[in-house]
């Protein structure tokens, strides 16, 4: 898929990976929840967001080999499926999380939307900075130039959600009760609100944040984490 796309291409040099890190490194498919964070001390070489305090992330992976391909990637068409970058002000830079190997993704050339199978060899990840209205983007990124390493999927570091969440407009319902990370996101990939919440009885209600429209919100819960997209009506 990433063959259809007109991308930059840039050479990336030693003094240019200090702006852009994934954490744990070195990082590969077993890795769980990585971080990436683009823009320490200001530096905007590889893509200048130009003040936009929201980005997203569209990623790729390579299993065959051969680099010119993306073989499992996000869906372009749907920006649901891209991972929020927002900049943190502790921080000082842009940060996103993505457990990669927990991810659904379209699988070349069918296109089908698929889950990653057991024993899959991820020869690397790639990634691509992008604007939320999808006018601007970076070059390629390659994912072992800043500590990614080529492994094989092992099935049981693929952890599935032990809990479910149905979304009826404003409120969620959980199947159990527990203290969870929710973060709602418009369909542009700008976060509009974060919160731990004590789910008690069951029910969230999320009808305070009035807003209107469809928005995806993901609940977190340590390693799990389910992605709902829902209306609300407020």
């Amino acid at each position: 898929m990433k063959s259809t796309f007109t991308l930059l291409f840039a050479v990336l040099c030693f003094s240019s990976m200090a702006q852009l890190s994934i954490n744990p490194n070195p990082s590969g498919i077993n890795s769980g929840a990585i971080t990436i964070t683009y823009g320490a001390q200001g530096d905007y070489s590889l893509f200048d967001p130009m003040s936009n305090p929201n980005l997203l992330l569209y990623t790729g992976l390579e299993t065959d080999g051969v680099a010119s391909t993306w073989d499992y990637h996000d869906d372009f068409t749907n920006t649901a499926t891209f991972i929020p970058f927002n900049f943190d002000n502790n921080v000082g830079a842009y940060v996103a999380q993505i457990d990669v190997a927990n991810r659904t993704y379209q699988e070349e050339p069918s296109l089908n939307v698929v889950s990653l199978p057991q024993g899959l060899q991820v020869n690397d990840f790639y990634f691509l900075i992008i604007t939320t209205d999808l006018s601007r983007q970076s070059a390629d990124l390659k994912g072992s130039d800043y500590g990614w390493q080529a492994a094989t999927l092992r099935m049981n570091d693929v952890v599935q959600p032990v809990f479910s969440v149905i979304a009826v407009g404003n409120t969620l319902h959980f199947s159990e009760p527990g203290i969870y990370d929710i973060r709602t996101y418009e369909l542009s990939g700008k976060l509009v609100y974060q919160a731990n919440e004590i789910v008690v009885a069951d029910v969230l209600a999320l009808s305070s944040l009035e807003l209107n429209g469809i928005y995806v919100t993901q609940i977190i819960q340590g390693k799990n984490m389910l992605t709902l997209k829902h209306v609300f009506d407020n």
